[in-house]
């Protein structure tokens, strides 16, 4: 008589069923962003203020981190979405494809990007805003003054609502104090079993050796203790030690789950550009 298979084996087809579902309507919307023309997308010079140089980069950018949220955090048709830094919208094609019932939010200071988001990608979909974030000291675009403090808060989302929120390469353009505030912001939004992607440049022993061998990034000063500032405008670099990173994530009332390191300071065993985290609530 032949041994009953276990529950651990009997929920394998299960999963799996579940698993290739899941895996066909992402590789579906990875398959609708590489088909969109070049005029359904931003203009180059749009594209350009981003760090694509052309619309295949653009596109691979887009589908490369869209498939890596999507299976990491095992996103569904339901979830919400929010994009801090959302741009001309590189994240939103796909975003805009693939939630149904769930909603996506984009955000950024630059108001000519989410001008156009709006206009050319929020239309027809009913779950997809775009939303201008006020700056006094929009350093991104211009000098920092500082003298001139921003209050970022995120008025439009509603608190503890939010599957997943995500930053790619903005926190790396931020002072420690802007850094904090969307930290909070993170907390507030945050679903208690919601998650945040975030990218950072962490100073670290790996950067001062990169730094020492190829006379890179000589211009990164440490500002006040554990906090790294360079370059103006877009180039702006605002880059942390792992302590004081850490300590703005707790006063948030988040925690670190998972942390990257990234390829941008030749950093051994990196599998992204930037040094990612993945933060929650932290337990109460």
């Amino acid at each position: 008589m032949a041994e009953e298979p276990s529950a651990y084996v009997k929920s394998l087809a299960a999963a799996r069923q579940s698993h290739q579902a899941a895996e066909q309507s992402i590789m579906d919307t990875v398959k609708y962003c590489h088909l969109l023309p070049d005029t359904a997308l931003p203009p180059i010079s749009y594209i350009n203020k981003i760090g694509s140089d052309g619309y295949a980069h653009f596109k691979g950018a887009m589908t490369n981190m869209f498939r890596e949220l999507a299976t990491r955090f095992d996103l569904e048709h339901s979830s919400n979405i929010v994009d801090i830094g959302c741009g001309s919208g590189r994240l939103a094609y796909p975003f805009a494809h693939f939630l149904k019932d769930g909603r996506y939010f984009g955000c950024d200071v630059w108001e000519d990007g989410i001008r156009w988001c709006t206009d050319n990608i929020a239309a027809g979909h009913d779950n997809v805003t775009f939303h201008t974030i006020p700056s006094k000291n929009n350093y991104y675009f211009d000098d920092r003054d500082d003298a001139v403090q921003n209050e970022y808060t995120l008025p439009f989302l509603p608190d503890a609502d939010i599957d997943l929120a995500f930053a790619i390469s903005v926190f790396t353009h931020l002072v420690r104090e802007d850094s904090l505030a969307y930290m909070h912001e993170l907390k507030r939004m945050l679903k208690p079993d919601g998650c945040a992607f975030i990218t950072a440049f962490i100073i670290d022993h790996h950067f001062f050796k990169y730094v020492k061998d190829t006379g890179a990034h000589r211009a990164v000063k440490e500002a006040e203790p554990g906090c790294f500032y360079a370059y103006s405008g877009q180039d702006f670099f605002g880059g942390y030690s792992y302590k004081v990173w850490r300590e703005m994530i707790e006063q948030a009332g988040l925690q670190i789950v998972s942390y990257e390191v990234g390829k941008w300071a030749a950093k051994p065993g990196a599998r992204n550009y930037q040094d990612t985290f993945v933060l929650v609530h932290e337990p109460s």
